[in-house]
This record gives C-alpha cells, structure tokens and sequence, in this order.
C-alpha cells in the first residue's frame, strides 16, 4: 500500500497512481525537511526497541494460549488484583489487533470481490447488510462450540471465539467503507490502470488499496472502538451451565462489578482510557496521519494530521529496508498471477470476444446455480423452523417480534435525542479549525472507551434512586451509539467549501436560514451515515444495555437486547436463535425502508459533488 521510497523509483515503471495531490509534500510524504543522520540513528534505535519490546510481550503471552482447558471441569477465572492489570490488558490489546488484522484481510478480499467480480454485489452486499445486523452475542452463540471442538484441549478454542466476537463487532462498517471507495473511484483513475496494462494484484495494491487507504483507515478506527465496547461480552462467556472469562482488561471489570467492588471498576476504567489513549497516540494517530497522502483530487488542507510517531517512522531507514525485503515476495506473486493468466492488458477485440463467450456459457450455469442455492435456502429455513417449533414453539416468534418493537421504539428515540444534540454541536465544531484541531481527538478517544465499563456504576445510580432500567436504559444505549453522529457531523461540516460560506456571509443569511440552506443539507450525506451506525450500535448495545447488574442485583428491562442476553447466559440456544432472526430482521427492513431512501435522497439531492 505504501509507494516506493525515492531513491527506488527508477527500479520500477509502475507506480501507484492513486496518490495524494497536497501541496508542500514531496512525492514520497515527506515535508520538505533535511535529513538529519543523527535524528534518523535516533528514529532506528527507537523503532528497534519498539519491536523489541513487542516481540517480548508476545513470547511471554504465547505460552498462555495452550493452556489445558476442558469443557467439563475446567473453569476460568480472573483475579481481582489490581497488579495483574497490565498483563490483563495486554491480553485485551493482543485480541483487539488480531481482530483488526483479521478484519482489514476480510475486507480486501470481501470488497475486492464483491467490487470487480461481475454479478457478485448482487448477493454478496445482501448477505453482508444481513450479517452486520446479527448482534455479537449470536455469533458467538453459534460458534464457540465449533471453537471447542477445533481446539478441543487448550484454552486456544475459547481465545479464537473471544477474537471472532470482537471481529465480528469491527469487521462489516471497515467492507462496506472500502467497497465504496472501490464503486466510487473516478472513471479517469480506472481508465489509466486499463491503458498501463495493470494486473489485477498491480491494480489493487497500485490503486484500490491506496484509493481506499483514507476510509479504511477512519471506518477502521471507528470500528476499533466498537470492539473495546463488546470487550466485555467477548472475554465472559458460558460454556455448557459454566462460565468462562478469560484473562482481560474486560473480563476484569465484569468480575469486579460482580463483587461490588466500585473502587477496582474505576481502576479498570482508569486503565481502559490510557490504553485507548496509547492506542491512539502510537497507532491510529500515525496511521491517519499517512492515510492523508492518499486522499483523491484536491484535498490540500490547513490543518493536516500531525504525529510524532509518523515523523519518527518517516526519519528510520527501518520502513524503507523492510520494503526492500518484501519486495521479492512481491514479485514472486505478480509472477504467479501472470502465470495464471491474471493479466490486465488483452487487446480490445480479444476481451469483447473472451465476454461474449464467456457470457454466453456461464448464463445457464448462473441459473442453475441460482436455483439450487435457493432450493436449499428454502429447505434450510423449513427445517429451522421446524427445529425451532419442536423445541419452543412458533409462537416464540411472536413474542420476541414484539420485544423487538420496543427495543425499536428505544433505538428510534436515542437516534433522534442523538441528532438533536450532537448535530449542532458537530457543525461549530467541524466549521471552526481551531476547535476541530483540540475537539476532535478528545471526540476519538471518547467514542473508544467502552461505555459498559461504567454500567454497573449506572447501575448502582438506578438502584439507589429507583429509577427502573426500563427508564435509564436509554442513556445507557446512547452512551453506546451517540458518537457515531457526532463523529461523521464534524468531517461533513469540515468538508463544506470555503465559497459557499463565504457566499452566505455575503448574502447576510441569518442563521436559521443558513442552517435551512446551507449547512443542513451540506452535512445530511454525513448525518445518514453516522446515524446509521448510531442505529447499529444502539441495536447491539441493547443487548449489554438491557440486562446490567451489580454486585447480587441483576435489572432487566423489556426489550429484545435483554431476551438474547437471557438467553445467551442460560445457554437456551434455541431462543438465541430466535432472538437473533427477529433482531436481523428488524435491522435489515429498517435499512432497506429507511437508510437505503435517505442514502438516495443525500445522494440525489444534498450531495456536493
């Protein structure tokens, strides 16, 4: 993804044409500074000791995971001392990175098909609008067992379904963001790759993936925060009638909300915002700082990302010698796809005959294929749901579709409470570069830390006043989905052209009719998206949001979030099943019968393009 350093260029004829056009930035990111040896010495020494340390901290974890662990008698626990916090919280970040690593190769692969496979958006943008509404505790419902059963005798089967819980919680926001960039990229961008002859594994690392580096990057950094919030329900599990928590930060503070112990919660909170801050400074900070030179057209700004951690990897000859060793691997596979014959360049006449044809006898195939997959879609949802009347009854549908109203009818009132407050908010802020330069770091670091570390104090709060959860439970679900708003209002009140405010200023607009005729419709596009995910996240907080306890006092509120976490903890699969199918279903008709119109009506009528 990262372009060639300067002094390589003349080694190869093909580079990525996917660049960044900023002003007083040299062609390899660089800001026109001279090179000093000795800050470089210093940047390589530094760099060292940071892999050093990293690989340290995973030799010590390594042995943990091959830890002997039965189903039937064993059972995991986490100690309440406070000095095994860091340990705990090491063991948290390992997950949360293999989960962004297995999240951002999904992605690749999972776009990149879906975007330039002929005919497989058709069915494969369906099924990932299904499975990002399938709340995380259903998932791992359905596969921890198949965990177990591939790691049947260490605690490396309970390890993989924590990280596929937190996956599944960062993985389809981070598709659906680089898919779009793949759908969006300019015509001229595409026609250029087609003229140079590129291959399809040059094509993607030359353009799709530095076109789709900057949203990648930002919905990866949204995401990443997703997964502190579940860290919870991803690291305490029941196994059989036991239950399980693995060494972590999360499981940590679920322990101590259990024992009643407010002091260790607000340690592990206290832990949680320095290891979301750490995370920020010395990962998501450098990351969007780099993703910047890969903004398409005229982006140049007055504020641009700033790291010291990117100016210190920028110094380091480290990047540029480990690009020199990767680049026979490189080689080797951009040999075996032309072996394959994965090549770009075929003459026009020659690629229309090759489609013809090739058209012509895959039309029966598609629908025969179409056929079967439906016929076998029917008999699966046939034998679900005789499997489920056999067990619970039918009528259990009807009884979890109306809890599903009312965790709608929540869901609906924190996405409008979340939009009263925060769009406004988020227009000043995102109009004003001062604010936005000090504003928006706190808004990242806030929208990462996991909210439900603080339920059992809210929790405490509701017992003492009397409050029922039924009542309280709508700021806990917004605690959980209100950033998303905020977050996307700022970056589009930040994108609205200097001309058209000053057109306003000219004008003497007043400030309703401003609103009314400018900022509103210029920030609607960004709106939709961050409500959206708001709505998203409020679905899957309900689950943590519903049911909270502390100490031996459990509250529960009605709604379909409480009924799937019931179900979960009581091991009751079949309801699990059926909580999750209504959920989905619910998530899925209000996309397609909300989002999917007010997604049209940005794109037609308020975008500024």
């Amino acid at each position: 993804m990262h372009p060639r350093p300067p002094e390589d260029r003349q080694e190869s004829a093909i580079e990525p044409i996917a660049t960044p056009q900023r002003g007083g930035a040299d062609s390899d990111g660089s800001t026109g500074h001279s090179h000093n040896p000795r800050r470089g010495r210093l940047a390589d020494i530094v760099i060292l000791a940071g892999v050093f340390v990293a690989f340290w901290g995973l030799t010590v974890l390594a042995p943990e995971f091959s830890q002997p662990f039965d189903r039937e008698t064993s059972t995991l626990s986490v100690a309440l001392d406070p000095a095994q916090l860091p340990h705990y919280a090491a063991r948290s970040l390992l997950r949360m990175f293999a989960a962004l690593a297995c999240s951002v190769a999904f992605s690749f692969v999972y776009a990149t098909i879906a975007a330039r496979v002929r005919g497989a958006e058709r069915f494969m943008i369906p099924i990932l609008d299904v499975l990002q509404s399938v709340p995380v505790l259903g998932f791992l419902a359905v596969t921890l067992p198949l965990w177990l059963a591939l790691f049947p005798d260490t605690v490396l089967g309970l390890e993989c379904a924590a990280v596929f819980a937190i996956f599944t919680s960062q993985v389809w926001n981070m598709t659906f963001g680089f898919y779009q960039s793949l759908i969006a990229q300019p015509r001229e961008l595409d026609e250029a790759a087609r003229a140079m002859g590129l291959s399809r594994w040059q094509r993607f690392w030359k353009l799709d993936a530095p076109s789709g580096a900057f949203p990648l990057v930002w919905n990866g950094m949204m995401s990443f925060g997703g997964g502190w919030f579940f860290l919870i329900a991803s690291e305490v599990f029941t196994v059989g009638r036991s239950e399980q928590a693995l060494p972590g930060i999360g499981s940590f503070a679920a322990a101590a909300s259990r024992e009643s112990r407010i002091d260790l919660l607000l340690l592990a909170a206290a832990v949680m915002v320095l290891l979301v801050v750490g995370v920020n400074v010395v990962f998501w900070r450098p990351l969007t700082a780099w993703a910047e030179r890969f903004r398409l057209g005229d982006t140049d700004t007055s504020e641009p990302q700033t790291s010291a951690v990117y100016d210190l990897l920028r110094r380091s000859a480290i990047p540029r010698a480990l690009a020199r060793v990767m680049r026979p691997l490189s080689d080797g596979i951009e040999t075996a796809m032309r072996a394959l014959g994965t090549t770009g360049r075929r003459p026009a006449g020659e690629r229309a005959r090759a489609t013809r044809l090739r058209s012509h006898r895959t039309a029966s195939m598609r629908i025969a294929a179409t056929a079967l997959a439906l016929a076998l879609l029917a008999a699966g949802v046939v034998a679900a749901l005789a499997f489920v009347a056999s067990e619970v009854g039918l009528s259990e549908f009807l009884t979890t579709t109306g809890l599903g109203v009312v965790t709608l009818a929540r869901v609906v009132v924190v996405v409008t409470l979340g939009t009263l407050v925060w769009v406004p908010i988020g227009v000043w802020i995102g109009l004003n570069p001062r604010v936005t330069r000090v504003a928006q770091p706190i808004v990242q670091v806030l929208a990462s830390f996991p909210a439900n570390f603080l339920f059992p104090l809210f929790a405490l709060a509701l017992i003492s006043t009397g409050v029922s959860l039924d009542v309280g439970g709508f700021l806990l679900m917004a605690l959980g989905s209100q950033w998303y708003i905020l977050f996307n209002v700022i970056a589009g009140a930040a994108a609205i052209p200097i001309d058209l405010r000053e057109s306003a200023r000219s004008l003497r607009l007043g400030r309703a009719l401003t609103w009314r005729t400018l900022y509103a419709p210029a920030v609607f596009g960004s709106w939709v998206t961050g409500a959206l995910a708001a709505a998203g996240g409020a679905w899957n907080a309900s689950i943590v949001s519903e049911i909270v306890s502390y100490g031996d006092t459990t509250l529960t509120a009605t709604g379909l979030g409480a009924y799937i976490a019931g179900a979960t903890a009581a091991g009751d699969t079949v309801r699990v099943l059926v909580g999750v199918a209504v959920m989905s279903v619910l998530v899925v008709a209000a996309n397609r019968l909300v989002w999917r119109r007010l997604y049209r009506l940005a794109q037609t009528r308020f975008s500024l393009a």
